[in-house]
Parts: structure tokens; sequence; C-alpha cells
């Protein structure tokens, strides 16, 4: 058998030497020829983005963070959570339609349009055929879309609550929070965070409605004032009166530590209560004078039955507020009433004030013409009469001020007269207005008049 020859062996490995040289090149050249649509749309991802292959897919880099994408597999990932395609279009704008194209692209198609070219010149020893009729391939099945809403889209969850009813006392609905009933608060101010579907009422306070806020029903605010911050809605009427749209002022900051009253401050209690005592005797004065017929009656269903007459006004006292707070709600909730909440309520108190007025003028003046009577004293006129009875029923508490101003051992007493007096006035105003009440503030007599005395000559009744 012949053995090659040297020679032989040497071409042998020239040949696969440049076998093993040229085969890369030629490979690279087959990976980047690209078809014309291929080719147009690697130019436009290219132009806009910098493509980077990856060992699953490609990665897409703009000039910010939020417009760095992947694809793996028809998936578009940020940071490898998939994308919707209205976070994609959040993202990249008019750019995502061009991701959403590779998107249809499986990973080998995606590396054979973005492989970088070769290094040099790549030999082509045998010519190229000519190009066969292209046929544009069918486009996959898109990918599956992962459609997750925005935290600002998705369906906020609330908890359901009843009517929220406050006095005195602030109301804050929570942004979780969705109150079914009226929300009414009277005295304190109301803020809302959530949903209300109901009406909104508030008096004497303030409104606020946070962006986030939601009201399906009418809004009535009589004392305060109304904040509507951007993004909160409302479907219904506003009824907005008597806004508090006053400047804020202050009296000017003044330092009294230096200021030692001492025995002054026990004069000024004495000024006080006889300067209270005084105008107190001219009402009652004017009372008696101007309705002496009223004053009259209601004296003498007082002098009548006093335990009735004080079990009445201290029923008045007790059920005058709750009457009032509750008058104030019917008349808020109803669109006729509230134009006259902050005309009724006022009078109310008003007429109270008028009524313990008259029955306290009524009281005094029977005090009077009774005590004048023992004493023997001239005091049967109507005015004369409610003073002098006055001046009974404060001369315990003018006493204690009196007191007030001696020495510090008859001091002691200083307490004790005036809890008598203020005891003493609290009966005379609490009686006077019961009697008020039963006689319909001196309409009315409760009283029978007395029987005229039998004379000798005057026959019996059988």
């Amino acid at each position: 058998m012949e053995t090659p020859s040297r020679a032989t062996w040497r071409t042998v490995v020239m040949v696969l030497a440049l076998t093993a040289a040229v085969w890369p090149a030629v490979g690279a050249a087959q990976l980047t020829d690209l078809s014309g649509p291929e080719a147009e749309l690697r130019r436009q991802v290219t132009a806009r983005f910098d493509v980077v292959p990856l060992a699953q897919g490609v990665a897409l880099s703009g000039a910010s963070t939020e417009r760095r994408v992947e694809i793996d597999n028809g998936v578009v990932m940020a940071s490898g959570v998939p994308l919707s395609g209205v976070e994609l279009r959040r993202r990249l704008g008019a750019d995502a339609a061009l991701v959403l194209r590779l998107s249809y692209l499986d990973n080998a198609a995606l590396r054979r349009m973005f492989a970088p070219p070769p290094a040099g010149p790549v030999p082509s020893p045998v010519p190229p055929a000519p190009a066969a009729v292209a046929v544009p391939p069918v486009p996959p099945a898109p990918p599956p879309v992962f459609d997750r809403p925005s935290p600002s889209e998705a369906e906020r969850v609330y908890r359901r609550t009843g009517a929220r009813l406050a006095l005195g006392k602030s109301i804050t609905v929570a942004e979780d929070e969705d109150v079914t009933e009226a929300v009414v608060a009277l005295g304190g101010s109301v803020r809302i965070e959530g949903r209300v579907r109901d009406e909104v009422v508030v008096v004497g306070g303030d409104l606020e409605l946070a962006p986030t806020a939601e009201v399906r029903g009418d809004i009535s605010v009589i004392g305060g004032t109304v904040t509507m911050a951007a993004g909160s809605r409302h479907t219904g009427q506003l009824h907005h009166g008597m806004a508090r749209g006053f400047p804020e002022w202050s009296w000017p900051p003044v330092n009294w530590s230096w200021i030692g009253l001492g025995g002054a401050a026990r004069w000024l209690s004495l000024a006080g209560t006889l300067t209270r005592v005084a105008l107190l005797a001219l009402a009652v004065a004017i009372v008696a004078f101007v309705a002496g017929g009223r004053v009259t009656r209601i004296g003498a269903a007082a002098a009548a039955t006093p335990w009735r007459a004080g079990l009445i006004g201290f029923g008045t006292q007790l059920l005058f507020i709750p009457a009032l707070i509750a008058l104030a709600i019917a008349m808020a909730v109803t669109i006729v009433g509230l134009p006259f909440v902050a005309v009724v309520i006022p009078l109310a108190v008003v007429t109270m004030a008028l009524t313990m007025l008259i029955g306290f003028t009524s009281l005094a003046q029977r005090v009077g013409q009774a005590i004048g009577r023992r004493a023997g004293w001239a005091v049967d006129g109507a005015v004369w009469a409610a003073v002098f009875g006055l001046g009974v029923i404060v001369m315990a508490t003018v006493l204690a001020r009196l007191v007030g101003m001696a020495p510090e051992p008859a001091r002691v007493l200083t307490l004790v007269l005036l809890g008598l007096g203020t005891a003493i006035e609290y009966v005379a105003w609490t009686v006077g207005l019961g009697a008020a009440v039963m006689t319909g503030v001196g309409k009315w007599a409760v009283v029978p008049p007395p029987l005229p005395a039998q004379t000798a000559d005057a026959p019996s009744a059988l």
C-alpha cells in the first residue's frame, strides 16, 4: 500500500484551515441577510432604541429607565414583570407600536434580526442564486396580554356604614367608608374622604371634601365654609348660607403678670354682683309695668301650686336643649325648613329667656307683696312690689359679697351665704318658669277667683 506523501498531507491541512476561517463569516452573512420588511423594522427599532441580544430574547433601552424593556418569546417585560398594553403605551408612547411588532417574533427570529455585523468583508465563493419571490410569513398567534389595571383604575373596596350624626363634635368619613344614609353635624365640622350616598347637613361648622370624596346627595351648610378639593365629586345640589367670612383678629398681647389685684378682687366681685342686680331690677320693673295682668296671673298660679310649678319649670329646663336640637335636625334635613334654621333657633332661645324673666318677675312681685303685707308696708304697686321681692330673693347673694370684704375670720360665711343665695335664685327662676308655662305666659288663670264673704243677713244656701 502506497503511503501519501508529505506534500499531500500539507495540502489537506491548508484546506481544513481555510474552511475553519471562512465558515463563521459565511454563517454570519446568512444570519444578517434580511428581507425587505424585516430590514425596515430593524432600521426603525435601532433608530429609537439600543438593542442588546440576550440569552433569551433581546433588550431595548432608551434615554431613561422607563424606556428599557425586554422581549422574550412574545412577552414584553420591564425588570422581569410582564407589561400590559396600557402600561407599555404609558412608558413608550408612539414607540410602543414597534415593540408590539417585535413581540410577534420568536427568539430565533429576534437573534437573526439583531445579530452583530461581521468584522470584515465576507468573501462569497459562490454567486448568490436569483432571489425567489418572497412569501410573507404568517404571523404567529398574539402573545398573552397581562392587562393589570393601575391602582388608580382599580375598583376601590368600601365598608358600608349607616347614618352619621354628631352634636358638638366633628365627623370624619374615612376613605374606605361608604355611608348609605345622611351625615348630619350640629356644632361641629365634617371631613369626607370616602363616599356618602345621601345628603350632608352641617350647622355651625365647616365641610371639607377630600380629593377622594364622593357625595351623591344634596349638601347643606349653615354657619360654616365649604371646601372642595380637586378630584372630589358631588352630584347633588349645594345649599350654603351664613358662611364665616370675617377676618380673624385678636387683642394685642398684654402681659398681665405685673398686675397684682390683691384685695381689689373682692371689690370687683361685689361690684359685679351689684351691677347684675341693678340690671335685673330694671328688667323686672319694665316687665311688671308693661305686663301687669300677666304677671299677676302667673304669680297667683305660683303661689297656689308651688311644687307643681317647680316640677314643670325643672322639666322645661331639662327638655329645652334636646327639643331645640331635634327641631334643628328636623328642619335641616328638609329643603323647605332649612333656610329658617338660622331664624327659628335664636328666636326659640329669646322666647325661653323672656318666659323665664316674666315668670321670675311674677314670683318676685308675689314675694314682695306677701312680705310687705306682713310687715305693714305699702308695696301694693306692681312695680315696687316686684323690685322689693327681687331684693329679698338676692339678699343672700349680696350679703355673701359683703362678708367677703370683711377680715379673714369672717370670710368663712362667704361660701355658705353664696351657696344659699344661688339656691334661692334658682328656685325662684324655676318656679316662675313653671308657673308661666302653666298659665300660657299669663294668658289664662289656673286658680279660681276667691268666693265673696257671706254677710249675716245673706240667706244660706240649702
